[in-house]
């Protein structure tokens, strides 16, 4: 009985030193990378074989956390077992470090392992950019891109961007080495407005430690391209306007060129003055330079020529022209006007004066005026009487024979109304007939007006 013991302890013993002897432990990790601002811990999975049952647990001495730290039971020869690593607050640099962990098999023995983290921050392994952008006509979208540079996996963060072109807010994750594309859209057509060239992309990233800045670079191509507008408009006073619109996104230099003749230049001003003024025979012309015109800029010049005084000037001269000729060829002034009479039963009467004065020698004169149909004729005259009342006609005649040049004759008479005359009150002209050379011709008066109450002129 005691040797049939002796031979299952001797077994027993044996099988356990084999499988002591074959212990051991392999690991596998999701990434290597630890973002120490985003807090995203290594996940370590252990595989253990050969195992002898009994009471284990794994730690380290480095400045990192592996979790969990209690004791677990191995009851098989195989076990796989996950574990977390974080840093703690008293690990500090940045880049690769290699610590050591070990497996201990408790009051048995422990297996050592090293492995290697790469601490970075989260500024390390983001990259913000753009490929080149092209202003479209119309285009109001842009894109950029965010690169996650590492073996690591951001998860759920929300993030800010801005430039001078937009203001975006995205909730995104961002897989190993990812690049990830956002559209954005450009409002108030700042695109086109905003010069080629390299800006700056300011990003705001929340995370379990506080919001992290991170800056990237967005490119702007060049366009170039210069859009010409040009209006005529007024009859007297004309303006000519031509717009430079630079339709690109570089500076320009743009040109603007006029011309005037020698004349229209006395009276043409311009919003801007030129640049350059030269003369070629009866044409003076005009060029402007303007320099370091932006995207959507107007450059415009305004050419306004004002023919007003000059229309006024040659209509006066007109006036006066014609006024000479017709001075020149009146051969007889004829004037009428009219005065109140005072009656002492207070009737409306009027004494009537034509004056008659010839500028050159006339023959054969005759002086005929009307009398209104409301009024009567006084029948006492002054020394020149009428030669001829008509009655019916209601008109006065004087045959005053020839008339010498600068002779003058002055006719009055009277008429009077016993209806009370209200408002406005017309006398007719009167005619002079005359002959001159051998031929009849006539001259009327002025149309004289009055007021009850008065006597005007119109």
């Amino acid at each position: 009985m005691k040797q049939q013991k002796l031979s299952l302890l001797i077994v027993i013993g044996l099988f356990l030193i084999n499988f002591a002897g074959a212990l051991d432990f392999s690991t596998e990790m999701n990434s290597n990378v630890i973002v120490k601002d985003f807090n995203n811990p290594v996940e370590l999975t252990i595989h253990i074989t050969g195992a002898i049952p009994g009471d284990y647990n794994v730690y380290t001495l480095a400045d990192v956390s592996l979790e969990p730290r209690g004791i677990f039971k191995i009851t098989e020869p195989k076990l796989t077992r996950k574990f977390t690593i974080t840093p703690t607050e008293n690990l500090e640099i940045n880049g690769l470090y290699t610590l050591t962990y070990t497996l201990n098999h408790r009051d048995v023995e422990q297996i050592d392992k090293k492995l290697v983290l790469k601490l970075v921050n989260l500024e390390d392994i983001i990259e913000i950019g753009s490929e080149s952008i092209m202003p479209e006509n119309g285009s109001n979208t842009i894109e950029f891109y965010i690169k996650n540079k590492e073996n690591v996996y951001i998860k759920n963060v929300t993030a800010k961007f801005s430039s001078v072109l937009f203001k975006t807010e995205k909730t995104f994750s961002l897989k190993p080495y990812e690049i990830l594309n956002v559209k954005v859209e450009v409002k108030d057509n700042k695109l086109a407005q905003t010069k080629a060239g390299a800006y700056i992309i300011d990003s705001t990233w929340q995370t379990n430690e506080g919001d992290v800045e991170i800056q990237g670079n967005m490119f702007i191509g060049e366009k170039k391209g210069i859009a010409t507008t040009e209006d005529k408009s007024g009859l007297l006073i004309q303006t000519e306007t031509i717009n430079k619109i630079n339709a690109g996104n570089v500076l320009e230099t743009v040109q603007v060129n006029l011309t005037r003749n020698i004349v229209s230049r006395l009276f043409t001003s311009f919003n801007v003055g030129p640049t350059f003024t030269e003369r070629e025979g009866l044409t003076i012309k005009y060029l402007w330079i303007k320099d370091g015109l932006g995207p959507s800029e107007v450059y415009t010049v305004k050419a306004t020529t004002n023919y007003v005084f000059p229309f006024l000037a040659v209509v006066l001269g007109v006036f006066l022209f014609f006024g000479f000729k017709r001075f020149s060829q009146t051969k007889v002034e004829v004037i009428k006007s009219a005065s109140h009479v005072r009656t002492k039963n207070s009737l409306f009467a009027l004494k009537i004066k034509i004056s008659i004065k010839a500028t050159k020698d006339i023959e054969n004169v005759t002086l005929i005026d009307k009398v209104p149909p409301i009024v009567k004729i006084y029948e006492k005259f002054g020394m020149l009487k009428p030669d001829k009342i008509d009655p019916e006609s209601r008109r006065l005649h004087w045959h005053i024979g020839d008339l010498k040049a600068g002779e003058e004759r002055i006719f009055t008479y009277v008429i009077y109304s016993k209806v009370g005359v209200v408002g406005k009150f017309s006398l007719p002209e009167a005619l002079a007939v005359f002959e001159k050379d051998g031929k009849i011709q006539e001259v009327n008066s002025n149309r004289f007006y009055f007021m009850s109450g008065q006597v005007s002129k119109e």
